[in-house]
């Protein structure tokens, strides 16, 4: 349920940074997702493997 809810967090911040859902089609979009990038988050639930998203245009999302 953590990983469930924290990909979803990152996925709505790359929608926030691109303009855009995921492949959605919009005049308003200023970046596109390239794939995903594998990170290990350590919880007090145990080890989470996130997929964090990754942007064409180098703006990474922030996971302070």
């Amino acid at each position: 349920m953590i990983k469930t809810f924290a990909d979803a967090l990152m996925s709505a911040g790359a929608d926030a940074l691109c303009n855009a859902e995921y492949s959605q089609v919009s005049e308003e979009r200023v970046n596109h997702r390239n794939g995903y990038r594998p990170r290990e988050w350590d919880t007090r639930a145990g080890t989470v493997e996130l997929a964090i998203p990754k942007l064409r245009c180098g703006r990474r999302i922030s996971h302070s």
